[in-house]
């Protein structure tokens, strides 16, 4: 049996990339024969990033549209996406539609596999050294913040909507996939991992290397490292937090 999938596609400023996007998501759906809703949250952009989303809503019920009211950030509009969701998996989109929908593909068709799907990109070579450097360093410091061995972060995923229900998303920003995958792991959810293809921006630059958003990606390890680690209670053994849990190996499935 398909799975029933909610795709997210969190938007700011991508007026000349959101229709490609919501174009790609659905021809996906619909070549898996899908029970599908894709979900576009405009944080408050200033373009008409909304309004050609609307647009696309209009001439296809399966796609719905939220504004928030100012821009909020990346985690806060995707957390909002998960809350509107009516299906049973759950996976995101970018706005910016760097990601290919043949990837988009692989991760929906690997829903069940386990119960948490992680996609990690393997080829960077359409990125900036720079952004490269920064994105390894990124994950090798939450591999070490919180021992755990993922190849990225900041990618795709797939799961069960009940489970991302079940954890606090409190990042609003672009950390909020890593946020999610941290608390999600801890809790002793199995995981495989599949390869994903980075397309690359066709229009405008990146928005993830600004101030605002490096500092909510510090708030959020800074939140994360609470939460692990800051808040005990007693076990057999000493002290340990209530998300540390040994992970379901049984389930694991490295690719």
């Amino acid at each position: 049996m398909k799975p029933s999938v909610s795709i997210i596609i969190p938007a700011y400023r991508e007026e000349a990339n959101i229709e490609a996007a919501i174009d790609n998501a659905v021809i996906t759906a619909r070549v898996l024969g899908l029970d599908y809703e894709i979900i576009v949250i405009d944080d408050g952009s200033p373009d008409q990033t909304g309004e050609f989303a609307r647009l696309k809503s209009q001439a296809n019920d399966c796609i719905r549209v939220a504004t928030n009211a100012r821009n909020e950030g990346f985690g806060y509009s995707f957390n909002r996406g998960v809350k509107m969701a009516a299906k049973d998996y759950v996976t995101v989109f970018p706005g910016d539609n760097d990601m290919s929908p043949d990837s988009l593909k692989d991760l929906i068709q690997a829903a069940g596999s386990a119960d948490l799907v992680i996609s990690y990109m393997q080829k960077t070579n359409r990125r900036s050294l720079f952004r490269r450097v920064v994105s390894k360093t990124f994950v090798v410091v939450m591999n070490i913040l919180f021992g755990l061995r993922l190849k990225y972060y900041n990618g795709a995923f797939i799961c069960k909507r009940a489970l991302l229900l079940s954890i606090p998303i409190k990042s609003t920003g672009l950390a909020a996939l890593a946020e999610c995958l941290v608390r999600l792991l801890k809790k002793g959810v199995g995981y495989r991992t599949i390869y994903f293809e980075h397309a690359g921006r066709r229009h405008e630059r990146s928005k993830a290397f600004t101030l605002k958003s490096i500092k909510a990606i510090g708030k959020t390890i800074g939140i994360l490292l609470y939460d692990v680690y800051g808040s005990t209670q007693p076990t057999q053994g000493g002290f340990r937090s209530p998300l540390m849990k040994k992970p379901d190996q049984s389930s694991w499935s490295k690719s």
